[in-house]
């Protein structure tokens, strides 16, 4: 992880926050996501497909709980911050936006903790951080994903760092060590087979919603893979693989002009001819025949990661 002498630095203090284009709240619903005890599986649950297609060119990218940001501008109750972890060819020190002031710890140390010390990452499609040991009271959920610094391992319990320096304690069988995590093409076959008839949301990279880049992303996050936030930079990385190479877990493209034009979505081929992908605001996650529909006219191409 970088680290950025000249600017603060934080952590994502809610269970999942959305990064705004610009300041400022402009539909009273969105208080369920950016109030500072928010709430975004309410705030996802609740919409129907005219208020998530709202959302289209508002939102850039979600952001998870613990996650590290660079702040680089501060306007009123606003921040301007770069999401550290989400790699981007928009900003050099992550994926640029705009999140309410009272959504993020800055807490340096902690930044670092994260950094220094072995993880724990939610491998389940959400967890449930407790503030005992004794895995009992008051929990909050978190997203699969969330990723968190490891203290201590007893008893079925993982004792983690919180982004504002208190502790928390997750279930082991909730979680993965970061450092026991490899590839596996089944998987991530599986992995994404999870996430199967979940509503598609723009700018999503959580258990509450995804869009296709976000969806990929998250997937090979799990598997230890770090992949470029979106679409266009991920079909720019990797290694060219030709279509009848395909193999489970390789990334298929598509783009405008017959697939010669910008690309615009990604799914993961599963074999088979089938691919699993967030499709749009009207969809959920589902399978489709790579060559299906309109996405055969625009296939771009397949790169392999791992």
């Amino acid at each position: 992880m970088k680290k950025t002498a000249s600017l603060a630095r934080g952590a994502v203090n809610v269970p999942a926050a959305m990064l705004w284009q610009e300041p400022g709240r402009l539909r009273d619903y969105d208080n369920l996501i950016l109030q500072q005890k928010n709430d975004p599986a309410a705030w996802a649950g609740g919409m129907d497909v005219k208020m998530r297609l709202w959302l289209v060119g508002k939102t850039g990218t979600m952001v998870l709980y613990g996650e590290p940001l660079i702040i680089l501008d501060r306007r009123g109750e606003w921040l301007k911050v770069a999401a550290v972890e989400q790699k981007t060819s928009l900003h050099e020190n992550g994926y640029p936006g705009w999140i309410p002031a009272v959504q993020v710890a800055e807490n340096d140390a902690y930044v670092n903790e994260l950094a220094g010390l072995p993880g724990v990452v939610v491998a389940k499609k959400t967890g449930r951080l407790y503030a005992n040991p004794e895995l009992s009271g008051a929990a909050e959920e978190v997203s699969y994903m969330t990723t968190l610094p490891l203290l201590e391992e007893r008893e079925g319990v993982v004792t983690v760092r919180l982004p504002g320096g208190g502790t928390g304690y997750l279930d082991r069988n909730d979680v993965k060590k970061t450092r026991e995590i490899t590839f596996s093409r089944q998987a991530i076959v599986d992995e994404a087979v999870k996430f199967m008839d979940l509503p598609y949301l723009w700018a999503g990279t959580a258990s509450y919603g995804f869009d296709c880049s976000g969806f990929t992303m998250r997937l090979y996050q799990s598997q230890g893979v770090a992949l470029p936030r979106d679409a266009g930079d991920q079909a720019a990385g990797g290694v060219a693989v030709a279509r009848q190479d395909l193999l489970p877990g390789d990334l298929v493209f598509f783009a405008t002009g017959g697939g010669r034009g910008r690309v615009h979505h990604v799914g993961m081929y599963t074999g088979g001819g089938m691919m699993i992908h967030a499709p749009n605001s009207k969809s959920t996650v589902r399978a489709d025949a790579v060559d299906g529909g309109n996405y055969g006219a625009e296939y771009r191409g397949a790169r392999r990661y791992a």
